[in-house]
């Protein structure tokens, strides 16, 4: 297990009458220089958008309540105030009391299991996915629906938001791979070129460039400057359904996958090669360390492994939740100092990410396969979703329930 294999990229099955883009003017540039390396010279035909879902009035009380939040003294990152001290006391590393155990609010509205849970890149708000072919932008804090999107034919299975908040991406059981304009509902862009059902999408490159996962045992690159629909690179190197892909290095360099196969494999665009790990069961989650040198990789085994990414060796093991027959997700805490899981019995478990004992378990939604999850990338919070048609928003103890209005 751990053992890694390494082949440069033209030994790897990719497409190669896709390897090199068009550019807007027709003319052929390398895809690795250009595309995945985020060499656009800020070029960007879709244009900067602020965010505008809200008015003008609700914007400036959204932006209110943030603000309150992070400076009150009930702050996830600010603990009590001893008798004399000038300001909160200092919490140690990974702190149990931190983590975010208590129920704040919980997002209904989706008929049918909710499928993937996460929050925006800068953590204002959260987006969830539906077997019922939506998904949703919610406040966390509030608890309320901003907007639902549809359009695609059949389960939504994974989204992702690009940092101004302008663009959202897609994927689907639909074999479709959409870009949204978040304020308006519709829909930029539809790229095409899966052969089945699309597990997962994230931005890279500036987010200039769609990258997808998908049961057709590929990872595919779509530029979204281009007028082309097809994508622009195809790497098709595993051997059976890509379940969950990241990016992580210096400018995401560097495009990891997980495969049912049981290999992690990650392409590395400035050496021109792609690494495998191969972990010996189906893989269904990454998650990058916050300095991005360790991959967090969830397995069906009821097992996680946290890998070097440098070398994919693996440094610890995690055991204590149910990832026997279902897809859930797995993230590492706000300063890395945790690991925390959904289970298959709805429980979301918390472990110490050096000794890997199990700290906290909650009973998150009981009874229910706990598939989506997501860490908020700013403070110590938390989005959950479930197969009983809910997500729900955690936050420590002492600050959930709090209102923002």
């Amino acid at each position: 297990m751990g053992c890694r294999t390494s082949l440069g990229l033209d030994e790897a099955k990719i497409n190669r009458p896709l390897v090199e883009a068009r550019g807007l003017r027709g003319e052929a540039r390398p895809l690795i220089a250009q595309h995945v390396m985020g060499g656009h010279g800020g070029l960007n035909i879709l244009g900067q958008k602020s965010w505008n879902v809200y008015g003008q009035e609700q914007r400036a009380k959204v932006r209110r309540d943030e603000e309150e939040f992070a400076a009150s003294n009930e702050d996830p990152d600010a603990g009590a105030v001893p008798v004399g001290a000038s300001g909160p006391a200092p919490r140690p590393a990974g702190h149990v009391g931190e983590l975010p155990t208590a129920h704040h609010v919980t997002l209904a509205g989706h008929e049918g299991p909710v499928l993937a849970a996460r929050f925006s890149r800068g953590g204002s708000y959260a987006l969830t996915c539906g077997k019922d072919r939506t998904f949703r932008l919610w406040n966390p804090f509030r608890g309320t629906l901003i907007k639902t999107y549809e359009g695609h034919a059949h389960e939504v299975r994974d989204v992702a938001c690009a940092a101004d908040n302008s663009r959202l991406a897609t994927c689907g059981g639909d074999k479709q791979v959409f870009l949204w304009d978040v304020s308006t509902g519709q829909k930029i862009r539809r790229f095409r070129g899966h052969e089945s059902a699309v597990n997962a999408v994230t931005f890279a490159a500036e987010d200039q460039v769609v990258i997808t996962a998908g049961y057709d045992r590929s990872v595919r690159f779509f530029d979204c400057r281009s007028n082309s629909a097809d994508p622009i690179q195809s790497v098709v190197e595993w051997s059976d359904a890509v379940t969950c892909v990241v990016t992580h290095g210096g400018g995401g360099c560097r495009v990891t996958g997980g495969g049912v196969d049981g290999s992690v494999k990650t392409l590395d665009v400035r050496a021109g090669r792609i690494h495998s790990d191969d972990l010996g069961h189906p893989v269904t989650s990454l998650a990058v360390s916050g300095d991005g040198q360790c991959l967090l990789v969830g397995m069906l085994d009821g097992r996680m492994c946290l890998l070097d990414a440098s070398d994919g060796s693996v440094m610890s093991e995690y055991r204590g939740h149910v990832s026997a027959t279902a897809k859930v997700d797995a993230r590492l805490t706000l300063g890395d100092g945790h690991v925390v899981a959904g289970s298959e019995d709805g429980r979301v478990v918390f472990w110490e990410l050096v000794d890997a004992r199990v700290e906290v378990e909650l009973e998150a939604h009981p009874g229910k396969v706990v598939c989506g999850l997501d860490y908020h990338p700013k403070r110590h919070a938390m989005v959950t979703s479930a197969t009983d048609g809910t997500a729900k928003v955690w936050l420590p103890e002492g600050v959930a329930g709090t209102s923002f209005d």
